[in-house]
């Protein structure tokens, strides 16, 4: 069996701050790259990054730049593409989409000097357009998610793979799901093989490779060290799902397909299994021996290769593959990126630019363009995410609002400004979706503090409950017909500052258990 990492970098990162980039940087992403080269150099890898993510790179770190420069150059690291600030594309027009995704082809044959062949499409998120975006922009080969095909149905509306439609199907949309109900067989073709038949694309012209997350996800949790996850079980892993029949041609397994970050960074980590908010990508000091291990043992029973040596240089698979519209990877559906709070609030401002786009005379082509990449860039993900549920009441980071918001703004500028009047939002509603689930999980933990016959300091609780109430003051945004950055981080900040007074609380409520059926 042959292996295929892929390591996606993203900047645009929920709660990655710019102040904090190089150090990301550094501890992940440069220690990838010198790792790969110093202990092994004849080993191919896969390294995606942003658009926005590669220019950051380039602007404070670039010497890693560099070193990426010089992988890609000795063929050891294949470069894979994306768009430019990390949007979902099937969330946005496709037209949006397609030009994102060119603003970072731009900055990759700039500060590259490459076109890459291989696409990653964000979140995995699908709409039937999205081949046709990859193939517009130079594309060749896309990377898919095996969870999502499993649980599609075809053109007639047929489950592709009744069998695991059946047990994995779910009915309502989920933030996450990682439950695999239905024990995949180890020699499954649909993640050993490319797919050349695409729905609504000539045969051939858009070759398809599935990732899992039956063995992907395992490979974050490896990474942070989870309980149960350890490099024998990881192994163990790795060749149930190499796995293949004597009679059939040698085909690949993706051993890895996620956030790089987590190699070398906890990233979310702490967050999503500890509670800890405040203590995000954070240096993992085992990563590089983690990673060395990793390699090392694979290389004993096969060859790691490139994305596109996958795609077109193994047997194709002649099944028609397909997605259902609106699905993601994770168990998701793209549309839940669609419908947080942040989301529902920017859209119709979005909207309206768009239309004055379209329609604004006398922009010269300059201008036009800066519209477009402004515009495009505001759909960055992560400024609208995470959703706010019961079950995790996130917040969203102030940061990666700004960078929505601001690009939008200057996107209405350039356009000659838009009717804000007709929008019809509510702010208000807005940030008390946001942030009054955490708020009343802080009131909780004050009444019980309150209560207990510990000695506490009554100045701390007094202060914890000023900053709560500044955080729920409403009356500056009343009527407002967009939010302003500014008065969304002084709410926010002072929630937090009243989180952290109070010790913090619990907001995730994640399952650390490994499953049988990974």
């Amino acid at each position: 069996m042959k292996y295929v990492s892929v390591f996606h970098a993203n900047l645009n990162y929920a709660y990655l701050v710019p102040e904090r980039y190089e150090y990301v940087i550094r501890s992940s992403y440069e220690l990838l790259i010198d790792t790969m080269r110093e202990q092994f150099p004849k080993t191919k890898y896969v390294f995606e990054a942003s658009g926005y993510t590669i220019e950051q790179i380039a602007e404070k770190t670039p010497d890693v730049l560099a070193k990426l420069r010089d992988a890609i150059a000795r063929g050891q690291c294949e470069f894979m593409g994306s768009p430019y600030a990390h949007p979902m594309l099937p969330n946005f027009p496709e037209e949006d989409g397609v030009w994102s995704i060119r603003f970072a082809n731009e900055v990759y044959q700039g500060l590259l000097g490459c076109q890459p062949t291989s696409f990653w499409n964000p979140e995995c998120g699908w709409r039937n357009y999205v081949p046709r975006q990859v193939l517009a922009t130079g594309y060749r080969n896309l990377v898919g998610d095996f969870e999502a095909y499993s649980r599609s149905s075809g053109p007639y509306g047929m489950p592709l793979r009744p069998e695991i439609y059946e047990a994995e199907r779910q009915g309502t949309k989920a933030f996450y799901d990682f439950g695999f109900d239905y024990d995949l067989p180890g020699n499954e073709r649909a993640i050993h093989f490319p797919f050349q038949r695409v729905e609504g694309i000539p045969d051939g012209r858009l070759r398809v490779f599935l990732r899992t997350d039956r063995v992907a996800q395992f490979g974050v949790r490896f990474f942070m060290g989870m309980e149960g996850y350890t490099l024998e079980a990881y192994l163990e892993l790795i060749r149930k799902y190499s796995q293949q029949p004597n009679t059939e041609s040698e085909g690949a397994l993706i051993i890895f397909a996620d956030d790089a970050e987590y190699v070398g960074t906890n990233g979310w980590f702490r967050l999503k299994y500890q509670n800890r908010p405040d203590n995000v990508f954070e240096r993992s000091l085992d990563a590089r021996e983690k990673l060395i291990q990793l390699i090392t043992a694979c290389e004993q029973t096969g060859e790691f290769i490139t994305f596109d040596h996958a795609c077109n240089r193994l047997p194709v698979l002649e099944e028609t593959l397909t997605f259902d519209d609106d699905s993601a990877w994770h168990g998701a559906r793209a549309s839940t990126w669609a419908e947080t709070p942040m989301a529902r609030l920017l859209r119709p401002w979005q909207d309206l630019v768009r239309e004055k786009l379209h329609v604004a005379r006398g922009l010269d082509e300059p201008t036009r363009r800066r519209a477009w990449y402004h515009l495009t860039s505001s759909y960055n993900s992560d400024g609208q995410w995470p959703p706010t549920l019961p079950e995790s009441p996130h917040i969203v980071h102030p940061f990666n609002y700004a960078y929505c918001f601001e690009n939008l703004a200057a996107a209405e500028l350039l356009v000659g400004g838009v009717d804000r009047d007709a929008l019809d939002v509510d702010p208000v509603t807005t940030v008390q979706a946001i942030l009054v689930p955490q708020q009343e999980l802080i009131l909780d933990k004050i009444r019980h503090m309150s209560a207990s016959t510990e000695p506490v300091a009554a100045e701390l609780i007094g202060l914890a409950k000023a900053l709560i109430e500044a955080s729920r003051e409403m009356r500056s945004i009343d009527g407002a017909r967009v939010l302003y950055p500014a008065e969304y981080k002084v709410r926010a900040e002072s929630l937090v500052a009243a989180r952290r007074l109070v010790g913090g609380v619990d907001i995730e409520k994640a399952d650390t258990t490994p499953r049988q059926s990974f």
